[in-house]
């Protein structure tokens, strides 16, 4: 019998080397399979603690609780943008060289829980006889809260560009939207619905549930799988050197001004925040349980903008998602108005349904940062452009007075119109996955 002819040994190699490839590409994607599973866990648990807090329903309704001032209403979005923008741009230097993001990620996780657990003791402690200084109190644990925050922010957006690929982070982002939002929603039913009906609302066990889903959600990081990056060498915490650098980012990467100078227009529209339920609780017909109705229409509207703008993303490019992400914001502030002149409060959840849409904005013109350089520089794009989030909240305590002497037209309908440039502004960016795109080269 004749013997059969021997292969050529560098076609035996050629094989056995695509057998390898595939058996590393096929474990690639599982382990990437499993880190995005173990991220959306994450988010569900975090998005469930969200909920209890939405800032723009339980978090004001609160205050109005404790105090009438409008001023110290408008502190909000001050605390909430400066916290989330200047711890995480001081801190971007060590996140970028330590070995393992995950542990940032899980002990931000874990010491945002730590605030709200406090107030709701607190709140258990006094009860409803809350002392003079408990305004005090929770102004310092809300801006302490973001500031945390902004690192768990940076953390998670570099988690992501480290662990999942630019064409499956819109996927995350509809996982997240299709699973994470039923069950917040379930919860906020069962739980919340009780709680706000109750008079006074029951704003300590709020708080204290809020902190417990924070705890656990700092559990669920253990289950990414991350080979550790090389250890950089560990610096002191310079802050004229970490805004030094940012604005010689910002200077070099015109991809990068521009998307800061969006989110700078953008993010006026978040001191709106506190003033959408004091509208609402002031229309005729308003009742405690509205305040778990218009928490529940945000969030569910959240998880279809999520849903739209993740597919969005994934197929055409995370610009095109931002671009009618922010076209639909500029209308928020003009349907609060309209509500508040033509319809009841049983109808009002709709503008909170059409809040929805703001949020997902903002995690969207992070993804963008991603892809706009190298997995180095992630942090310090995603604290740059927070940073730059930061600079027009000043004037939230203004817009507070504002809304206090004038009403709420002339700011409602000035923020509008701020919103809609950065929708045209949107129009002029660049597509970071189209081929003509150049990154820009920074010394």
């Amino acid at each position: 019998m004749p013997s059969l002819p021997k292969q050529p040994s560098s076609t035996l190699s050629g094989a056995k080397n695509a057998q390898c490839d595939d058996a590393a590409a096929t474990e690639a994607m599982a382990v990437e399979k499993r880190n995005i599973l173990s991220l959306v866990l994450h988010q569900i648990l975090f998005r469930t603690a969200w909920i209890f807090k939405t800032e723009s329903v339980i978090i004001p309704a609160f205050l109005d609780s404790i105090t009438e001032a409008g001023w110290v209403r408008g502190m909000l979005p001050p605390l909430n943008r400066f916290g989330q923008s200047v711890a995480p741009l001081l801190l971007s230097d060590r996140l970028s060289r330590s070995s393992l993001k995950s542990r940032w990620l899980a002990k931000s996780t874990f010491f945002m829980s730590l605030p709200f657990l406090s107030m709701g003791g607190m709140l258990c402690i006094f009860g409803s006889e809350t002392p003079s200084w408990m305004v005090l109190f929770f102004l310092v644990s809300y801006g302490t809260f973001f500031c945390i925050h902004g690192v768990n922010q940076a953390s998670f957006n570099t988690i992501q560009g480290k662990l999942i690929r630019p064409n499956r982070r819109g996927r995350l982002i509809t996982i997240v939207g299709y699973v994470g939002s039923p069950i917040a929603v379930g919860a906020a039913w069962l739980l919340l619905r009780p709680w706000t009906q109750s008079v006074p609302p029951k704003f300590a066990y709020i708080f204290l549930f809020t902190g417990t889903m924070f705890l656990l959600a700092s559990f669920t990081v253990g289950r990414l799988i991350e080979l550790p990056d090389p250890v950089g060498t560990k610096q002191s915490i310079n802050a004229s050197k970490r805004f030094a650098e940012a604005w010689k980012f910002v200077k070099a990467d015109h991809h990068l001004r521009r998307l800061c100078l969006l989110s700078a227009m953008l993010v006026c529209s978040q001191m709106l925040f506190p003033h959408y339920q004091r509208i609402g609780r002031n229309m005729h017909g308003y009742s405690g349980q509205m305040l778990m109705v218009w928490v529940v229409a945000q969030n569910l509207s959240a998880a279809l903008f999520s849903w739209m703008s993740g597919r969005i993303a994934d197929q055409r490019g995370t610009r095109s998602a931002l671009r009618w992400l922010t076209f639909f914001a500029m209308f928020t502030p003009l349907l609060a108005l309209l509500m508040q002149r033509h319809a009841t409060a049983d109808w009002y959840w709709l503008t909170f349904a059409w809040l929805g849409v703001v949020p997902v904005t903002y995690r969207m013109q992070l993804n963008y940062a991603l892809e706009l350089t190298e997995r180095a520089r992630h942090p310090i794009y995603v604290s740059t452009v927070v940073l730059c989030m930061a600079a027009p909240i000043v004037l939230s305590p203004l817009v507070g007075e504002l809304v206090a002497r004038t009403g709420y037209v002339v700011p409602f309908c000035g923020i509008a119109l701020v919103v809609a440039g950065s929708w045209l502004l949107s129009l002029s960016m660049a597509e970071p996955r189209h081929d003509s795109f150049v990154p820009a080269v920074i010394e």
